[in-house]
């Protein structure tokens, strides 16, 4: 039960647009001089995303919340296209991460493939081990996460060629993530799915300099730009990807450095919380 305590509170916030954003919207209804905000990523703005027509509460929360961040452009027009009278109140919130010490390229003659997601039927990565049918080059590729598909993903795995290691990691902790990025060779990041918001383990692979290979949809094709990865479309053929990882060039570094140069420049976590905490202050005043 809200009760008048909470109108010692200035501010509240919620990282996403669900019943965190709701409750810190019935709040600012109750005591108008609390200011609230809420971040917006993918399934908490996307309905269909997790198999619904409709999103309970999300429009009651746009229409008392201060402002509405989603982290993608996408998800901007998505949330301005569907609530036109609260279209002023939704603008670009960037996330980032931590600058990291780049990762080191391969360097036994192998294309060291990486993917991190759960394994959901949204993340399609049967797909990968798919496309890993149409090369034959040598490939290592090493999947972190695990899930629902992983069947799935064992059935195409066993139909890959002798070119090609498979390492299924499974879940592991966000900090052996990253330890395993900086303790292994990695020259691309892979990301199929059918539906994102902009992935934060983008922008984790491009602050250890490794490029990306992802599908169209979301935000995606906002920070897979063509100086640092490949662009997919969102129905691609698991040839078309195999094809891309097939004439990768390991001696090109320049995707690599370009991959690097966005993450400190538009996703650094330093920059993007320093601005979102300077738009809160600026609103409680």
């Amino acid at each position: 039960v809200l009760g008048s305590r909470f109108s010692e509170i200035d501010g509240a916030v919620s990282f996403w647009l669900n019943r965190g954003a709701s409750i810190a919207a019935e709040l600012s209804r109750r005591h108008k001089k609390i200011v609230s905000f809420s971040r917006g990523h993918g399934g908490d703005i996307y309905a269909e995303r997790v198999g619904k027509k409709y999103l309970p509460m999300q429009g009651f929360a746009l229409r008392e919340l201060y402002a509405i961040l989603p982290d993608s452009e996408a998800g901007v027009a998505h949330l301005r296209e569907k609530y036109p009278k609260f279209a002023h109140k939704v603008e670009l919130g960037r996330l980032g991460v931590d600058e990291h010490e780049p990762a080191a390229a391969s360097n036994d003659n192998r294309l060291h493939v990486v993917s991190v997601s759960s394994l959901l039927p949204v993340k399609r990565v049967h797909l990968i081990a798919a496309a890993l049918k149409h090369t034959q080059r040598k490939i290592k590729w090493t999947h972190i996460g695990g899930g629902e598909t992983l069947s799935k993903v064992l059935v195409e795995t066993g139909e890959v060629g002798g070119n090609v290691e498979v390492d299924l990691m499974g879940q592991i902790a966000h900090e052996d993530v990253l330890t395993w990025f900086e303790e292994n060779p990695a020259d691309v990041f892979v990301n199929v799915s059918s539906s994102e918001g902009l992935p934060v383990s983008i922008m984790e692979a491009f602050s250890y300099g490794i490029p990306a290979i992802v599908t169209a949809v979301g935000g995606m094709p906002e920070i897979v730009t063509e100086d640092c990865g490949v662009l997919l479309e969102s129905d691609f053929k698991p040839e078309e990807l195999g094809a891309i990882l097939e004439g990768w060039d390991l001696s090109n570094n320049a995707r690599r450095d370009a991959a690097l140069a966005k993450q400190r420049t538009e996703y650094s976590s330093v920059k993007n919380e320093k601005y979102f905490a300077m738009q809160i202050r600026e609103a409680i005043r």
